[in-house]
């Protein structure tokens, strides 16, 4: 394969191109210490050189990542994308940790169902590690172990929100009615549960 481009990304960095495709991004003293320069043919000890390099550099920043908070594969893929790594390195870097059972998407989702299980709904648990690369069949396995009840968690919820905003009245109705559906709540629970709470003006 052949160095098409080595262009420059900011001060520090280069995006390297092989073979006319963007293969990934290099600080300036890797460009230097491989002797890459366009248009010069890349060995097949060169081309291991490189993605050894990248391997190492793709560890160290998930396990930097990881040092600061616990984190989901998806999560780690998509900030290792986001610094243009290739895909193989990618995978190289999420087997090395995954292989010291640094990262457990099943653990990741029982932690945070047991933090967020009594104050947040299922639904939006759901879309929130859905986010993080959480399917809901994976979700709803974990979930099964759980005994949470919605109708408590929400009933909590409206206290509390009583507590802050005022009493729900026929005039405020209809703001709170929404305030309960944004958290995922289902429609008919919130309903019934606010004609518990509803005061006369």
């Amino acid at each position: 394969m052949i160095v098409t481009k080595l262009e420059p990304v900011g001060t520090k960095k280069v995006r390297l191109y092989l073979d006319e495709d963007r293969y990934c991004l290099l600080y300036k003293n890797e460009v230097w210490k491989l002797s890459l320069r366009e248009e010069v043919q890349v060995s097949g000890d060169k081309f291991k050189e490189l993605n050894d390099m990248l391997l190492h550099r793709s560890k160290l920043k998930v396990m930097s990542l990881l040092k600061h908070s616990s984190r989901t594969r998806k999560e780690l893929e998509n900030r290792l994308h986001r610094l243009e790594f290739p895909e193989e390195i990618i995978a190289g870097a999420i087997a090395y940790v995954e292989g010291y059972h640094y990262i457990d998407d099943q653990l990741y989702v029982r932690n945070y169902i047991s933090y967020y299980g009594q104050i947040r709904s299922k639904k939006k648990m759901q879309f929130d590690l859905l986010k993080k690369g959480i399917t809901f069949d994976f979700f709803d396995k974990v979930w099964d172990e759980f005994d949470f009840n919605q109708d408590d968690i929400l009933e909590e919820q409206m206290k509390k929100r009583i507590r802050i905003k005022g009493p729900i009245t026929k005039a405020n109705y209809q703001k709170n009615f929404n305030f309960f559906l944004r958290k995922g709540f289902p429609s008919s629970n919130v309903s019934r549960m606010m004609k518990d709470y509803l005061v006369d003006e």
